[in-house]
């Protein structure tokens, strides 16, 4: 009998992906790539059972269709749209998924970072009907991880979300499976490449309107860059780490927040000249018992360990009581990373559920 053949007879693990944008259309082609290991290492095959998106419309397709035919179409919305069943909106889009049997809801959604809604809803619905959830929005973890953990406890489902902070470097999983009981104390950290970027241009001479036109060139700044030139973005990561970490209740309103709109050019370049540029810092620890968090522009002298984040390149050192300090540098993060962590979280989901 032939390797497809094989696969065929393999179980499907039936997913709804919420969302079509640049990760979800990476997440795909990946996921297919993997088909094979999945099939061998866990036994599963992966089928597609809806494609929802607010642009182009929820459609659900009872039968489910294979990763691996999709992963070959230039728009593989267009097999759901042609064949599938609309439906009205992504409420209905996640109770008909799960009435064709989907387990798994990928929720790769716009953000938005002012409540994390409407993302914030479609996961505590379908952890409320019993459905996995893996998501790569920011929003709905910083505004309300504890109560969506929570419910997934209280549903006998998953709620992973690594892909949240530093593009799925295996971080939140790390200190989840490799690092018990290590006691984080404190952490520093890089998160935010479009100020990096920015800030690194900025020393090299040119303007503002132009470092952010060249990120903006790069995919790495959003349409709207003072979202991330503000430190907004930053404080959504922190807030996770935070609460994720070092075991904290905090909310983005409560991350004490300065982003670099305030700096002056010349000083941005001096401090560069000097061996010791401004980068957008964050920071968490605990402070007589009270765990305190921040984002603001600092200077780094060339013996910091955040020295190492240049262009792109996100750092994150942690203090802890058993490992010291431990770092981990990110490299010229892409999409990709972010795609990988996703599947990184289904792998954990299915081993997990699957007892393996």
């Amino acid at each position: 009998m032939s390797e497809t053949s094989l696969s065929a007879l393999l179980p499907p693990l039936r997913l709804l992906l919420l969302g079509y944008g640049h990760v979800a259309q990476t997440f795909l082609p990946l996921l297919a790539s993997r088909s094979e290991w999945l099939g061998r290492e866990l036994g599963i095959r992966p089928v597609i059972n809806g494609i929802g998106t607010r642009s182009r419309g929820f459609y659900i397709h009872a039968g489910g269709i294979e990763a691996t035919l999709l992963a070959h179409e230039q728009d593989p919305r267009g097999w759901f749209s042609d064949i599938g069943i609309h439906v009205e909106n992504a409420e209905a889009f996640i109770s008909a998924g799960q009435a064709v049997g989907a387990s798994v809801l990928i929720e790769l959604t716009t953000l938005n970072p002012q409540n994390g809604q409407p993302a914030l809803m479609h996961i505590r619905s379908a952890l409320a009907a019993g459905m996995d959830v893996i998501t790569a929005n920011k929003g709905p973890v910083a505004y309300a991880q504890t109560e969506l953990q929570a419910l997934a406890r209280r549903h006998n489902v998953q709620f992973r979300f690594e892909s949240t902070v530093m593009d799925g470097l295996p971080l939140l999983n790390l200190a989840q499976f490799t690092l018990p009981a290590v006691g984080i104390r404190s952490f520093r950290a890089l998160l935010n490449t479009t100020s990096s970027l920015v800030l690194g241009m900025i020393e090299k001479g040119f303007t503002l309107t132009e470092a952010i036109s060249q990120a903006q060139q790069l995919g790495v700044a959003e349409a709207d860059p003072w979202y991330d030139l503000d430190g907004w973005d930053a404080v959504m990561k922190t807030t996770i780490l935070a609460n994720t970490l070092l075991e904290g209740q905090l909310t983005p309103q409560m991350v004490e927040r300065e982003g670099m709109r305030d700096l002056a050019l010349d000083d941005i370049c001096a401090a560069a000249l000097a061996g010791s540029p401004f980068r957008l810092i964050s920071s968490a620890n605990r402070k007589h018992g009270v765990l305190v968090a921040e984002v603001r522009p600092r200077r780094i002298s060339s013996d910091d360990i955040l020295y190492l984040g240049r262009s792109t390149t996100g750092v994150i050192s942690l203090e802890t009581e058993a490992m010291r300090t431990i770092t981990l540098v990110e490299h010229e993060p892409s999409v990709r990373q972010t795609a990988y962590g996703i599947l990184s979280d289904l792998i954990i989901l299915m081993r997990q559920r699957n007892n393996v």
